[in-house]
């Protein structure tokens, strides 16, 4: 992982690239990510609409300081009235192409080593390895429990939980690419 992403800083198209690093600091489908809008962005949250995730009901994403960072570097790119985060780049009124990530992922040498969706994977077990809170790390991949009955009772989203995980998750991903570029000094 610190090799992948180092290899990222060396890839031109830096939408790509931004949105694979959106992918590791929120942990959402890529799905949800090329259609991220502006107006669903309030302050350090996004809220993604029922309509849009697998599980039909609204999903909240707190935000690292990191994928702000991010997000003001796709503000400071944006077309003049767009109302997505990722756009196709030849028409602004559609989301980007499922290619986005997955295309760049081939071109730095990851076919088949790595995918959008292996963020999920890897956050999870970092967060259960790091004795975060089960009910935490699933209602952040958005998953509803396997108990039926407590999926129908419990509605908690975790939500200071989460948003310390997800920014100990952004801090720790850049520490790992940070200690492998020092080494390579």
């Amino acid at each position: 992982m610190p090799a992948f992403l180092r290899r990222l800083d060396d890839e031109p198209d830096l939408n790509s690239v931004i949105a694979c690093k959106m992918l590791a600091y929120t942990w959402v489908r890529t799905i949800e990510l090329r259609h991220m809008r502006w107006d669903e962005l309030d302050g350090d949250r996004w809220l993604i609409p029922a309509a849009r995730m697998k599980r039909e009901r609204d999903h909240l994403v707190p935000l690292s300081r990191q994928a702000l960072a991010l997000l003001a570097e796709m503000r400071s790119r944006a077309f003049p009235g767009c109302a997505y985060v990722f756009p196709h780049p030849d028409r602004p009124d559609k989301p980007a192409s499922e290619n986005l990530v997955l295309a760049m992922i081939a071109r730095v040498g990851y076919h088949r080593r790595m995918t959008g969706h292996g963020w999920h994977s890897i956050a999870s077990t970092w967060a259960n390895e790091h004795g975060y809170s089960p009910d935490a790390v699933e209602r952040q991949l958005s998953h509803a429990p396997d108990d039926k009955i407590r999926a129908a009772y419990n509605r908690a989203e975790y939500l200071p939980l989460r948003r310390q995980m997800m920014q100990d998750w952004a801090d720790w991903l850049d520490s790992r690419k940070n200690e492998a570029q020092a080494g390579e000094g």
